[in-house]
């Protein structure tokens, strides 16, 4: 049997995943022959040059990789490819319409998310900030708008109570392999027939800004506790303090409630940090203060050189 022609397209750990099951349980089907991913950055204080997982994995693999600024740059080398179909999971840019032509058969892309619910790069963070107890993944047809294409299939899964954007993110991952496993021939050859979304019933889960990440303690318990596991452990939500920066990395809801305002400290004990919100109180159980590693909130109980002091507000 002749192999399907894949270009993947990804560059999160979530498509180095999905590219691993092309190239294993997959291979006798498929053949990736390019992978296209982010440019290499500079991150941190030094300024290190960061390569990325899924472009290690392909160069394992002897995979041809793309890493272009712009995909319409690759444009000329990607059409000599003479690729059956695109494949993208998390890449990170848009695809005009010169590059949706190339393949013969489809453009084909995994979303984590019940689309047309949380459009946008950002949709598994989204899904535990807003609450949601389920989600899932959407194999669809790209087109030329965000996430828009018809759906060809759908799976879920359900989000806990002490789901983190890191064990929500594993989750999908292993139902993303096993959809692709089961279903992505069939689709690549018209056995699934596609629907179209539902435009009324649309919902956006865009990328993380810095302003996301802010925590607001005027919320209720439940919803700051959500935004906290949302962002862990990346980006990470934050707080300030007399003008400071506190990363808090994990939290739980109290019985209790407060009267002081949303964001008071009402209290530090070997629980944590306790804080009033709009609702129950939080205790914050791991903090970041700015420049240092995160610690157990529980070691300011009994400090004396403690900034964090019980009547501050945070912020």
């Amino acid at each position: 049997m002749k192999k399907i022609k894949i270009l993947f397209m990804g560059s999160s750990f979530f498509s180095e995943n999905i590219l691993k099951t092309l190239l294993t349980t997959m291979k006798n089907e498929i053949k990736v022959v390019a992978v296209v991913c982010q440019p290499d950055r500079k991150i941190g204080r030094k300024q290190d040059i960061v390569v990325l997982p899924i472009k290690q994995l392909a160069k394992a693999h002897n995979i041809t990789i793309f890493q272009p600024e712009k995909i319409i740059d690759s444009l000329n080398d990607l059409q000599l490819l003479n690729i059956d179909v695109i494949l993208t999971c998390a890449y990170g840019q848009f695809l005009p319409k010169a590059i949706l032509n190339l393949p013969k058969n489809k453009c084909l892309n995994i979303h984590a998310s019940l689309l047309p619910q949380l459009r946008g790069g950002a949709p598994i963070q989204w899904a535990i900030i807003n609450g949601l107890v389920t989600t899932g993944i959407t194999l669809m047809k790209m087109i030329s708008k965000m996430d828009a294409g018809a759906i060809y299939l759908q799976g879920k899964v359900a989000i806990s109570n002490d789901d983190t954007y890191t064990s929500l993110v594993n989750k999908l991952i292993i139902l993303a392999q096993d959809m692709l496993i089961k279903n992505l021939l069939k689709i690549i050859n018209n056995e699934i027939k596609e629907q179209e979304q539902d435009e009324n019933k649309v919902t956006f889960g865009l990328n993380i800004k810095r302003s996301d990440e802010k925590i607001n303690w005027n919320l209720s318990a439940q919803l700051i506790s959500c935004h906290v596991r949302g962002l862990y452990n990346k980006p990470i939500a934050y707080t300030t303090l007399n003008n400071n920066i506190y990363k808090i990395h994990q939290v739980a809801i109290s019985e209790q409630i407060s009267d002081p305002l949303p964001g008071t400290i009402v209290a530090i004990n070997k629980l944590g940090i306790i804080v009033a919100t709009k609702t129950n109180n939080i205790i914050i159980k791991v903090i970041q203060p700015a420049g240092k590693k995160e610690i157990i909130a529980a070691c300011y109980y009994g400090s004396k050189s403690n900034p964090i002091k019980v009547g501050l507000i945070f912020e």
